[in-house]
């Protein structure tokens, strides 16, 4: 919806209904609707609690069974995704998890020390995961790698280019934008372009049920390619 189709949208509700409060709640439901349908820009305000709810049970399950190794693996997970880094290590460090290791576990570990800037660590735990499987994380433990061989005080080229083909492989809109993301960041803008391109058109060789995944994505790198 444009603004000025929005304008016309709440005008007609507003008549039709004959209270101006109810008609943009109707709006915002519309614009709701359209974006779970279709753009997927909103946050998912469910997930949120759905997550607290998960948090709460395993908080219960480890608890009751402190060598719930499934229980700690799942909180720390739970907690890099709100982004608390801090909370998510201190189950992630569970001396069964450490003893019973999977690439899923070295894949989140990994991300979580980068994140807490203990970058070694990170870069470490994050390759384990890859050489126990390389398709861990569908990608993004290569965009963190990527990262930290960009910011290097001189880069590898050929580290580079084989971290970028690995990511490419995946075929992934939300890889390929956040590369292009992140070639931004250093001011490498013919290079973010290159890579906002590729996820615009790996966009459109999309699946059509598959398309309202990737739309936001893609929606995104065209934005940021002609900014």
């Amino acid at each position: 919806m444009n603004m000025m189709r929005s304008f016309y949208l709440y005008f007609l509700l507003s008549y039709m209904t004959g209270n101006p409060l109810i008609a943009l709640v109707l709006v915002f439901f519309a614009y709701g609707l359209m974006d779970k349908l279709y753009f997927g820009f909103l946050p998912d305000f469910t997930k949120g609690i759905r997550a607290n709810q998960q948090i709460k049970s395993n908080l219960k399950e480890l608890t009751l069974n402190p060598q719930n190794a499934h229980a700690a693996l799942t909180l720390g997970m739970l907690y890099f995704e709100k982004k608390k880094y801090r909370e998510a290590l201190n189950y992630f460090q569970h001396p069964k998890l450490e003893k019973d290791a999977s690439a899923s576990y070295h894949y989140y570990l990994g991300m979580t020390m980068m994140e807490l800037k203990e970058i070694g660590l990170g870069k470490v735990s994050i390759e384990k995961a890859l050489e126990m499987d390389p398709r861990v994380g569908y990608g993004l433990p290569y965009i963190y790698l990527l990262k930290n061989e960009m910011n290097q005080s001189i880069p590898d080229m050929n580290k580079i280019e084989d971290l970028e083909e690995k990511i490419e492989r995946f075929g992934n809109t939300e890889n390929l934008y956040r590369m292009g993301r992140a070639y931004r960041s250093l001011d490498n803008k013919e290079k973010a372009k290159e890579f906002f391109t590729k996820a615009i058109e790996t966009y459109s060789y999309c699946p059509r049920g598959l398309k309202r995944l990737h739309r936001k994505w893609a929606i995104l790198s065209r934005i940021y390619k002609g900014v």
